[in-house]
């Protein structure tokens, strides 16, 4: 993220280009050096005490206009103490303060100084006093004054009293009068600068007030002016604590209110109405900021040259020391404060560019997620746009979900964005540094420079044109990762069904299919990378080659030291700051590209339709669910009961779920009027549930009841879930629900709508995932007592025996009302329950066994459940996810990157690369000792054959930009195929685990690693390696050439290196820690966007709901912040240490030069010198390449966790399938299974194999071709019966034989791809229809077809043969995913080409679950398994299903088994055989006549299903 200095900063990594010994001695050598007279005018001038006056006047000036439009306006500030005066501080500038003026009192009456001096001081003095004695606010105005003209005075005084003393005529004495004041005033000054500031608390809007929850400032808030700008010494206790232990989020810095994500959200909403593109909207945002970055970066860049310059002098006087009319001390001066100075300004430059970047990234996080939620369509059109340009159509297949597409633009895109930060670096830093270093070659070379000159510009538009042609990769690559990211994103949350199915090889295919043309463009991207580096580096070396031919055989002048040194200087300052703005090319560019991603998106969305609010009614309306749907709700008219129970009924397809929507406003209203309430809960049909505890789901944000909380989990029937649960209501339910069975989630989402106070309720087919008994349980307690009285239901059901009981019963058909009927007045009566016979014992499983605790039981109330403070605060949850997760990943090898290594395709390769560092820098090294032989030839007229050294110069020149572009390609190319290598692992490893792991992981997790992780492998990693072994390198070689001339110098560099070390050790073990911490922060951010997302119908429903989750949102980025802002800290404290010892490190060379002038020659000097410099300054480069590499093997640690997980089957776990064994059962016969025949031989589960028992003792038979019913209360192990089958369970005791074979004996792949499950839940992919038929695409298409066919009887699904005809009528073509028509409307049908969006959100409910049906068909098993997948359908669908069943089953001489859980008995009663089970066991087995007859469980369940005469009339006419 924050390669200052590196990656991004590309004049560190050429540190001979900032400390040459001549720079700018061809600016300074027309200038008279003997004339001193400037000196005495100056100091005169100072001394005259104008200035003094006018920095008097203008303080007092704007004093008093402060204290005359003081604000006193309505402001709120939030609770915390403002700091108090640090009385030991106070005390001492106060003395200070008057002893100074007292000394300069005595001085003026001395006439040693004016009076102008006193005057000024006793005003600072006056004003100090003052201050003590008003309010907070006063205090530290005034304070800012005082130090203000404090530090005007001791500037003014030390040029008139100080600067004639560098001239080496000016002998006279200072008075001890003014050397104790001059003495005092700067201890004053500094004693200004060490105190700790007051706080004070914000002035805010009231509105922002009060969401910043209270708080005591944060330390960079508090701590002194010398800390803040200077030594950052306010984070030395973080470091301290990083090196002695792991890192808590508790531990970092607190936030500063200035970074409250509701303070940037407010302030880019503001910017946004005055900007409208995001480009003018972040100028808005942050003009202060970027105009601070520009001032610090372009006095950087100047500063940067006193230090050659001091060099250049301090090399001429030890050369002729007599003939030297400055003093020598003023050379090691500038020596110290030149290069203290550029860092100091570099690094405030760093540090507010990195603040940026922080807020940034909150405040676009913020807006989109508002903006999500807000818009009615995350819909295709909007995101084919923000992916595609014209040229993009080609690309149809890989169309992306807009949840994946959404978190990739809060995550890669937004951080692309504040990357492109450095743009104010080229257009400020870089201009001015290249300017001052065009005039300074001029002045040096004369005319042979503009040559020179003149070819670089010539030249440069190449880099350009390259640059542009990056841009169209980077989209096209941009484009291709979101189609990764969202694919991923879509398996992932699928990943059951793929199981189910053993489809892990077809999506692995598909993935790394996608990966690799990502790849492809990534490699393009790279290479041009390169040459654009190499042009940069070949272009300047081409007119320095030109420019010294010039210089010698056309103006025939002697290459000199001095002159070719500051050329070669100058020369590598303009082609740093040419690679500088190339390097950073690519990142603007990129920022560019998603600048124009994220206009697109915030252009193109349609914002919610909001209804008029007013009773429940709908008028002559007609509701589209977007612009190109071709299915319509027509001319609606409903006059719902208000307060009643309104019921909607229908075949699939006909509209139920469109009609729900459209009452919501998550549809476009065509036509006609729609009142409504604000406030409306809604239950969807696939329960939406977020990854918090069973409780913090019901109340959804509401406040805790005791009384009310225990009678709707009492109405839910959830109590009897509880029980099972270690942590009861605590549970957390995992993502998607993933701890919970289907009628649990349904009832915790009926919960969670019951328990809110809107007065409206929509409950889309909350019956259709329970069995009959816990129907009717829960429509007595919550539908027939007075739990919903005075409140509007509107509940979407297919139950026939619900409808006669509503107060309003609506009729759908194709997407109108069939009939509208009202029985008002009608009183709803219980389902028939006997209920002794309700099993209390049982309960839900989840699908991979009870949840598992999450954490320890936090204490209960005396009855069980959990007392309401028990609960961790959201706050505590998320700090532990996130340390957790950070701890989880554990301390990372310092020698990694041999591992890293070892993926760049074989060990010589890797040896390749680190050779071709080694020749690089040897190059590098080369060219510069070469001038040197060559300068010296003429110190010994040996220069004659101008040719032979101009020739070899040039050879060097060439060798050096060769072997980098080399070493560049070696590098890039390993870290390509490492990437490839790792991808492939990761995604393999991620679709092989176990169910049981993602139980413990959430996705979100998961995809952060695929999106983030995996782009710091792809395109940091290996550069930031190939930075840190060439700095070695090149430390070891300049090492070399040091103790070779000059063994003193060893001494202080060897000083330096102990420091830097040290320093680079506690920052390292610091930062990686807090990397950590950032990475892990970020996941909480991913999986709430992603969660948000998932449910935003139904949080949209709630009145103020969106705003709820935006705070929590704001919770989340506050942790995150904090987190980034800590580590980039760290970053500048580091930096500033270092420099501060590289900057003594010269001046104690000097020192020793100055020491020894006349004994050592002046070049040996300067060779010396010019070495040790960047011998430290290499140094720290290497230590902070070193940090910056195991930083971002971070990414490469946490992917290669994921890619080396267990997979579920181990490769060796059973013998060769046809190998002989010395059981017969476990042989597999060759055309196995013949048959669908099972049994269940004294056969004992668990989920977990020490957890408690699921099944016990069971035993069964299934005869091949039997269609068998299993039924049983919700929880009763009916799905567990199934999921045995698929070996998703562990079989402690027992066997379960298919077709003979003992299926523990084999591998689960084999055992699943002979079974077929239709499950509960239809998962379809994005796609079409025949890619999610057959992902594996090796069934033909005539099976398919015949699937289709089979289906096309159902209600709702009709079949067209001629694809063709699907398009007629509907020419809307879509950019990304050529989508002809959103909704497979009635009159086109389903064909094998109709498109698929991300979880077949563009079918019926019913749709899905046929299509699901036809996956089953074409495949082809001889056991087909049905786990309540009729559940939601109307009894019509459901009975063309069971017909198509029974066809099939028939057709195939009856060899094919069908295993159906149901809670619909109308579906099964026909079946040949019924298990009835009961708390994990087996309670009754038989045909539906004889476990009628026997007037046990099943009777009991035929009694209260609501249909039991229907039942009695299908039995007798079976018989």
């Amino acid at each position: 993220m924050d390669q200052f200095g590196l990656r991004e900063y590309g004049w560190d990594s050429v540190p001979l280009s900032s400390h040459s010994l001549y720079t700018l001695k061809g600016i300074y050598e027309k200038a008279s050096v003997s004339s001193t007279q400037w000196i005495h005018d100056l100091s005169q001038f100072a001394r005259a005490g104008y200035l003094q006056l006018t920095i008097v006047v203008a303080s007092f000036l704007v004093v008093v206009r402060y204290l005359l439009h003081r604000p006193y306006s309505k402001i709120s500030r939030p609770e915390g103490n403002a700091h108090g005066i640090s009385l030991p501080f106070e005390l001492a500038s106060q003395l200070l303060r008057a002893s100074s003026l007292a000394f300069m009192i005595v001085a003026a009456t001395r006439g040693e100084t004016s009076w102008t001096d006193a005057f000024t001081l006793a005003y600072a003095f006056i004003l100090g006093v003052l201050r003590l004695v008003s309010d907070l606010e006063w205090r530290h105005v005034a304070l800012h004054h005082v130090n203000f003209v404090l530090s005007g005075s001791l500037f003014i005084l030390t040029i008139g009293e100080l600067l004639p003393y560098i001239d080496t005529d000016y002998t006279e004495d200072m008075s001890p009068m003014m050397i104790c004041g001059l003495a005092t005033l700067a201890a004053a000054v500094f004693v200004a600068l060490i105190t700790r500031r007051e706080w004070i608390p914000p002035s805010l809007d009231i509105d922002i007030s009060e969401k910043i929850p209270p708080r005591e400032p944060s330390p960079e808030e508090t701590c002194s002016w010398l800390e803040y700008y200077v030594t950052y010494e306010w984070l030395t206790p973080l470091m301290l604590r990083g090196m002695r232990r792991q890192m808590t989020l508790e531990e970092l810095p607190r936030l500063p209110w200035y970074d409250e994500p509701f303070v940037l959200l407010a302030r880019i909403q503001e910017a946004r109405r005055k900007g409208k593109s995001t480009f003018w909207t972040l100028v808005h945002f942050l003009p202060t900021e970027i105009i601070t970055m520009g001032c610090w970066i372009a006095s950087s860049f100047i500063l940067e040259l006193i230090a050659p310059y001091a060099m250049y002098e301090l090399l001429r006087y030890l050369s002729n020391p007599e003939a030297s009319h400055f003093r020598p001390w003023v050379w090691l001066i500038l020596l110290f404060v030149g290069p203290l100075s550029r860092s100091v300004c570099f690094q405030q430059y760093i540090f507010t560019s990195t603040r940026l970047l922080v807020r940034v990234r909150a405040a676009l996080t913020q807006e989109l997620y508002y903006k999500a939620m807000g818009s009615m369509e995350l819909d295709d059109e909007v995101f084919a746009e923000i992916a595609a340009t014209g040229k993009d159509k080609e690309h149809s297949k890989q169309s992306t979900t807009s949840t994946g597409r959404l978190a990739n633009l809060m995550g890669a895109d937004v951080d692309t964005i504040a990357r492109g930060r450095d743009i104010v670096l080229v257009a400020c830093g870089v201009t001015s540094g290249s300017i001052v270093a065009l005039i300074g070659l001029y002045k040096l070379l004369d005319w042979s420079a503009l040559v020179g000159i003149v070819t670089m510009l010539l030249l440069s538009p190449i880099p350009v044109l390259i640059g542009r042609r990056m841009v169209g990769i980077q989209r096209d690559m941009k484009r291709i990762q979101d189609s990764r990211i969202s694919v991923i994103s879509e398996y992932l949350a699928s990943i059951r069904a793929i199981k189910y199915f053993s489809w892990e090889d077809a999506i692995i295919k598909r993935v790394n299919e996608i990966r690799l043309s990502e790849q492809n463009k990534i490699w393009a991207l790279n290479m041009l990378y390169i040459a654009l580096n190499q042009l940069t580096e070949a272009i300047p070396n081409l007119s320095l080659v030109l420019i010294f031919t010039l210089q010698v055989l056309v103006r025939k002048e002697p290459l000199t030291a001095d002159v070719a040194f500051t050329a070669i200087t100058l020369i590598r300052t303009l082609r740093r700051n040419l690679a500088m703005a190339s390097n950073m090319s690519r990142v603007f560019t990129a920022a560019g590209v998603s600048i124009k991603r994220l206009d697109r998106y915030f252009n193109s969305t349609t914002p919610l339709q909001s209804h008029p609010v007013g009773q429940l009614q709908i008028k002559k309306a007609t509701f589209r669910r977007n612009k190109k749907a071709s299915f319509a709700l027509k001319d609606i008219s409903i006059d719902f009961v208000e307060g009643g129970l309104n019921v909607v009924t229908g075949q699939s397809g006909s509209g139920k779920t469109t009609l729900l929507m459209s009452i919501l406003g998550e549809t476009i209203l065509e036509s006609g009027i729609i009142t409504r309430p604000k406030d409306i809960a809604y239950a969807s049909q696939s329960p939406w549930l977020q990854n918090e505890t069973i409780r913090e789901n019901i109340l959804f944000n509401s406040t805790f009841e005791q009384a009310r909380y225990d009678r709707i989990i009492n109405a839910c029937g959830l109590p009897i879930d509880f029980d099972e649960f270690p942590e009861r209501d605590g549970t957390e339910v995992g993502e998607n629900g993933a701890s919970l069975s289907g009628g649990q989630k349904s009832r915790v989402a009926l919960a969670r709508a019951l328990y809110s106070k809107a007065p409206v309720i929509l409950l889309d087919d909350v019956f259709s995932a329970l069995d009959s008994k816990t129907s009717a349980l829960l429509w007595e307690e919550a539908f027939c007592g007075d739990l919903l009285k005075g409140r509007t239901v509107v509940l979407v059901s297919q139950l026939p025996w619900i409808a006669p009981q509503a107060d309003l019963t609506i009729t759908l058909e194709n997407g109108s009302i069939k009939d509208v009927q009202q029985n008002l007045g009608v009183v709803r009566k219980s389902v028939t329950l006997n209920k002794t016979l309700v099993d209390d014992g049982n309960v839900d499983e989840t699908v991979e066994g009870v949840a598992t605790p999450t954490a320890e039981s936090n204490g209960a109330t005396a009855n069980g459940k959990k007392s309401n403070s028990a609960i961790k605060s959201a706050e505590d949850k998320r700090r532990d996810e996130v340390t957790q997760e950070a701890l989880k990943t554990g301390p990372t090898a310092r020698l990694q990157f041999f591992q890293y290594m070892r993926l760049f395709g074989n060990p010589f390769y890797a040896m390749l690369a680190v050779s071709m560092s080694i020749l690089s820098t040897a190059s590098f090294v080369g060219t510069g000792l070469w001038i040197a032989v060559w300068v010296d030839a003429y110190g010994k007229d040996d220069a004659y054959d101008i040719g032979f050294y101009l020739g070899i110069y040039a050879a060097w020149s060439l060798a050096d930009v060769l072997f980098s572009g080399l070493t560049y390609i070696a590098y890039e190319n390993g870290g390509w195929y490492a990437a490839r290598t790792l991808h492939t692992t990761f995604i393999k490893a991620m679709m092989t685990v176990p169910l049981s792991w993602y139980k413990t992981t959430p996705i979100g997790r998961v995809v952060n690693r695929f999106s983030r992780d995996m782009d710091s492998i792809d395109t940091a990693l290996a550069s930031m390696l190939r930075l840190c072994i060439e700095m070695l390198t090149r430390l070891a070689l300049q090492i070399a050439a040091v103790g070779s001339v000059l063994p003193i110098f060893m001494l202080p560099a060897a000083a330096c290196c102990a420091v830097g070390i040290v320093a680079g050790e506690l920052y390292t073990r610091t930062a990686v820690a807090v990397k950590r911490l950032v990475s892990s922060s970020q996941s909480p951010l991913f999986a709430h966007f992603a969660d948000s997302l998932a449910g935003l119908p139904v949080i949209r429903a709630r009145a103020n709901m969106p705003q709820i989750f935006g705070d929590q949102l704001a919770d989340k980025l506050r942790v995150f912040e904090k987190a980034c802002e800590a580590q980039f800290n760290c970053n500048r404290w580091v930096a500033l240490k270092v420099d501060m010892m590289t900057t003594l490190v010269t001046v104690a060379a000097g020192a020793i030069a100055v020491s020894k002038a006349g004994l050592v020659a002046a070049g040996l000097v300067g060779f010396s010198l010019t070495n040790a410099t960047t011998l430290s300054q290499l140094i720290i480069m290497l230590v902070r390449a070193g940090n910056e590499l195991e930083i971002e093997l971070q990414s490469f640690h946490r992917v290669r966790e994921y890619a080396d997980v267990q997979p579920e089957e181990k490769p060796d776990e059973y013998k060769s399938v046809t190998g002989y064994s010395d059981n017969p059962e476990s042989i597999l016969p060759e055309n196995w299974p013949r048959t669908g025949e099972v049994e269940f031989r004294n056969v004992t589960i668990k989920y977990d194999l020490d957890g408690p028992e699921i099944l016990k003792n069971i035993n069964l038979k299934f005869a091949a071709g039997e269609r068998v019913a299993v039924v049983g209360r919700t929880g009763s192990g009916k799905s567990t019966l199934v999921l045995s089958l698929l070996r998703f369970t562990n079989i402690v005791s027992g066997q379960i034989l298919f077709d003979g074979v003992d299926i523990t004996t084999f591998p689960r792949r084999k055992l699943r791809e002979a079974l077929t499950i239709i499950p509960q839940e239809a998962v379809l992919f994005n796609g079409d229809v025949r890619s999610n038929l057959d992902p594996t695409g090796k069934i033909p298409t005539e099976t398919l077809e015949k699937a289709l066919q089979y289906c096309s009887g159902i209600a709702s699904f009709q079949y067209h043969q001629d694809a063709e005809y699907a398009l007629n009528g509907n020419e809307h073509s879509n950019g990304v995913n050529d989508t002809y028509s959103d909704e497979p409307a009635s009159n086109i049908g389903i064909t094998l080409s109709t498109p698929v969006k991300p979880k077949g959100e563009n079918f019926s409910h019913g749709q899905r679950q046929v299509l699901s049906l036809c996956r089953a068909l074409v495949r082809k098993s001889k056991l087909m398994l049905l786990d309540e997948a009729t559940a939601s359908m109307d009894y019509e669908t459901d009975q063309g299903i069971q017909e198509v069943l029974r066809k099939e089953l028939n057709e195939h001489e009856r060899d094919r088994t069908l295993v159906t859980i149901a809670h619909r008995l109308k579906t099964i009663i026909d079946y040949d055989r019924v298990v009835v089970m009961s708390a994990g066991s087996v309670l009754e087995v038989g045909s539906p006549k004889e476990l009628y007859e026997a007037k046990g469980q099943f009777y009991d369940m035929m009694k209260h299903s609501g249909e039991f005469e229907d039942l009695v009339k299908v039995l007798n006419a079976k018989t």
